[in-house]
C-alpha cells in the first residue's frame, strides 16, 4: 500500500526542495498521522485518505492550540497539511480538498523598541574585541570570520553554514552565489573587510580543500545554523549582549538604508527581498538617531533662537 508521505515528499525532492523544507513537512505530516490513528483510527494511506474531513483538521488545529504550541509553530504545521492536501487532489487521489478550512495566522509581534534588533557600533566593536583576545585559536579565528561575513553580506546563518571553501574567491572579489530561503539562487554582494578575516582562519586549515565546508564545528563538521547560534550566543551573554545570529542581518540591513544612496530599495536587493514591505521589518533606528534625524533637519537652523 503507498505511503502518501513518502510520495508527496518524494515529490518535493524531484522540484528540488530544500531538505529542511521536506524534513519539516515530514515531520509534521507524520505527527498529524499518529494523532489522526489515535482519534480517529484513519491513516493516510491511498484507501483511507478520503476519509479525513476539513472538521478533522480542524480539531487537529485546536489540539495544537491547547497544547500551547507558538503560532510561527501551528502556521508551519497548516503550510504542511495545505500543501500536502493539496497535492493529492491535484494528483487525483481525493476529490475534495479538506485543508481548505486551515489557513495561517498572523503573529503578534512583541512589543520591543527598535534599538534591541540591531547592534550599535559600540557593541560590535566589544564584540570584535572580546573575540581578538588571548591566543587567537582556529576556533576564536573561525569566529571572528564568521560575525565578518554576517556584517558583510547580511547572510541567513542556514546560508552562511552552506558555504564551502570554493566560494573564497567569490568571497575575494564580492560575490557568492548562495541558495535563499525558498530555495532560488542568486548572487549575493560581500564587503571587502570579509576576506581578510576568513582568510586568515583558513590559514589554520592549509589543507582544506574546495569542497569542503567553508566553516568547522568543534568537531570538524559543517557548522550549522544551531551551533553557530550557539557559539555566537556564548560570547554575547558575556557582553550582556542580545544573542542571536539574525540580529547581524537586522543590523546590516538598517547600515545599508541608513547611509547607501539607494536606501530602502538597495536593503531589499541585498536582502533578496521580492517586496520592499518584508526589508522594512529589518530596517530599525535608535533613540539616538532619532534626536539626531529631529536636530539635524534642512530647516532646523532657521528656527534655532
Amino acid at each position: 500500500m503507498a505511503n502518501l508521505i513518502d510520495t508527496f515528499l518524494n515529490q518535493l525532492t524531484a522540484e528540488e526542495k530544500r531538505d529542511k523544507t521536506r524534513e519539516q513537512y515530514g515531520g509534521n505530516l507524520r505527527r498529524f498521522e499518529r494523532w489522526l490513528l489515535e482519534t480517529h483510527s484513519l491513516s493516510l494511506d491511498e484507501e483511507r485518505v478520503g476519509g479525513v474531513t476539513g472538521l478533522m483538521l480542524t480539531e487537529f488545529y485546536q489540539h495544537l492550540h491547547a497544547r500551547g504550541l507558538k503560532v510561527s509553530t501551528r502556521n508551519a504545521y497548516v503550510i504542511a497539511l495545505m500543501e500536502f492536501f493539496r497535492f493529492l487532489q491535484n494528483a487525483q487521489v481525493i476529490a475534495d480538498n479538506p485543508a481548505r478550512v486551515l489557513h495561517t495566522v498572523k503573529e503578534k509581534k512583541k512589543v520591543c523598541g527598535d534599538d534591541h534588533k540591531q547592534y550599535t557600533q559600540t557593541e560590535i566593536e566589544a564584540l570584535l574585541s572580546s573575540m581578538e583576545k588571548g591566543d587567537l585559536s582556529r576556533n576564536a579565528l573561525r569566529d571572528t570570520a564568521m560575525v565578518a561575513l554576517a556584517l558583510g553580506s547580511g547572510l541567513r546563518a542556514f546560508e552562511l553554514c552552506s558555504l564551502d571553501v570554493s566560494h573564497l574567491s567569490g568571497i575575494q572579489n564580492g560575490m557568492v552565489a548562495v541558495e535563499r530561503k525558498g530555495g532560488g539562487w542568486s548572487e549575493v554582494s560581500v564587503a571587502d573587510f570579509v576576506y581578510p578575516h576568513v582568510a586568515r582562519y583558513l590559514l589554520t586549515r592549509r589543507v582544506a580543500q574546495p569542497n569542503e565546508p567553508l566553516f568547522l564545528s568543534q568537531k570538524g563538521n559543517r557548522m550549522t545554523p544551531n551551533a553557530l547560534w550557539k557559539t555566537l550566543a556564548y560570547k554575547e551573554k558575556q557582553l550582556g549582549l542580545k544573542t542571536g545570529v539574525h540580529i547581524f542581518r537586522h543590523t546590516f540591513l538598517s547600515d545599508i538604508e541608513h547611509d547607501s544612496k539607494g536606501g530602502a530599495a538597495m536593503a531589499r536587493d541585498l536582502a533578496g527581498h521580492k517586496s520592499i514591505q518584508i526589508t522594512n521589518t529589518y530596517l530599525h533606528t535608535t533613540p539616538q538617531e532619532r534626536k539626531e534625524a529631529v536636530n539635524h533637519m534642512d530647516y532646523a537652523h532657521l528656527l534655532r533662537p
